[in-house]
């Protein structure tokens, strides 16, 4: 068991030096190291707590570097005016107004999308959503708001003159179109942009994962603790056996709520041997595992993450085989009740690393040497995983 926790400490202690974050100072310097309170933000922040890899704490405003770059998200400072006014005049956010109202910021912007020298950016904040545009010049919004007028929502799309402007002399075929079908959203914004600039590594499914799947590998340390049971409840034996285990599984993130949710479905494999030295009895069998889960991120940030789990799990046993106290093994056949519940919490680490607890319910199968027992098997198991993420191309 030292062993294990000091396998844990090893890991955690060397992942930490693969942190992806950095930030670019206003001289143009990258600086890496890791974002302290990065939580993947819901509303653009306007300062952000970094320690550089020599230990140096600063707080990176909009003021004091040019952009920065925390797990998978691009930030870049922004000084500038914002529109103001309400962005759905159906619902109660920004400001309802028929005069063309803005404001001065001084924040982060999101960058949702990057082609060659073409960015978008997004801010968003108690107020409302904006989106901005740049061709490598300057970031200029793209302006749009709604207004109500004798209860009939009224438009002002400039954002369509300004990406008109920019892309009507790319000869695109059905480009008028496009604009007039534009809806000023995230989504809808990306895929324009990905179709009239031929933008074939951001297809519309594929900018839709940001939160990437995996594929994870681990090793696990099981203590499988089982129960020889007399039918009529006369006699109870329990005996708790250690041994190894392997997985191979995936980890697929929803594109909602920022990834936190995923499903988890992994197979496992694990050899058993239960020795009850008082019955005396023995069971062994080769046993794998098809899981289907699901889980939750609760805490999600780019360099650590905590979340729970719970998986159905089938356990499908390979040459089962119980020993009376004769000695002779009988190879079983038969009913059993094997179907489970795996709960799991656990972390993970610098994204690819992931050490987990997990827990097995019991299962009942017939100890088939002695009609008159019952063999019951539930599991505490200790697991490191590695995982391959996919990573989308980027240009």
């Amino acid at each position: 068991m030292k062993q294990i926790f000091f396998i844990i400490c090893l890991i955690t202690g060397t992942t930490t030096a693969f942190c992806q974050d950095s930030y670019v100072s206003l001289d143009g310097q990258i600086i890496p190291g890791k974002f302290e309170n990065y939580k993947e933000w819901s509303k653009n922040p306007s300062s952000v707590l970094f320690k550089s890899d020599n230990g140096t704490v600063i707080t990176l405003t909009p003021e004091n570097c040019k952009s920065f770059v925390a797990g998978n998200d691009t930030y870049v400072s922004y000084h500038g005016t914002r529109i103001i006014n309400t962005e759905n005049a159906l619902k109660n956010t920004g400001l309802f107004s028929p005069v063309l109202t803005t404001d001065t910021v001084n924040i982060f912007l999101h960058q949702v999308y990057q082609f060659e020298n073409y960015k978008l950016y997004k801010l968003f904040d108690n107020k409302r959503t904006n989106f901005y545009f740049s061709d490598n010049t300057a970031i200029e919004e793209l302006p749009f708001y709604e207004t109500l007028e004798r209860n009939i929502v009224v438009p002002f799309s400039g954002y369509k003159t300004l990406l008109n402007k920019e892309f009507a002399d790319k000869n695109i075929p059905g480009f008028q179109e496009k604009i007039n079908k534009l809806d000023y959203k995230e989504n809808d914004l990306i895929d324009f942009l990905a179709n009239v600039l031929n933008d074939k590594s951001h297809s519309s499914e594929k900018l839709r994962n940001k939160y990437p799947s995996e594929t994870f590998i681990g090793v696990g340390l099981n203590a499988n603790v089982g129960t020889l049971e007399n039918i009529y409840g006369k006699y109870t034996f329990h005996q708790t056996d250690f041994g190894p285990s392997f997985e191979l599984g995936l980890r697929l993130y929803s594109q909602r709520n920022f990834g936190k949710l995923f499903f988890q479905p992994y197979v496992n494999a694990f050899p058993l041997l239960s020795n009850f030295k008082d019955a005396p009895a023995k069971v062994k069998a080769m046993v794998v595992a098809v899981n289907l889960g699901a889980g939750y991120l609760f805490v999600k940030k780019s360099n650590f993450s905590f979340y729970a789990e719970a998986a159905g799990s089938l356990p499908i046993l390979f040459n089962l085989q119980t020993e009376n106290i004769s000695g002779n093994y009988v190879k079983s056949i038969g009913l059993d009740d094997r179907i489970t519940v795996h709960p799991e919490l656990g972390v993970i680490l610098n994204k690819h690393w992931n050490i987990a607890v997990n827990d097995m319910l019991a299962i009942r199968l017939p100890f088939y040497s002695n009609q008159q027992y019952a063999y019951k098997l539930s599991q505490v198991s200790l697991i490191i995983r590695y995982a391959f993420i996919r990573e989308h191309s980027k240009k």
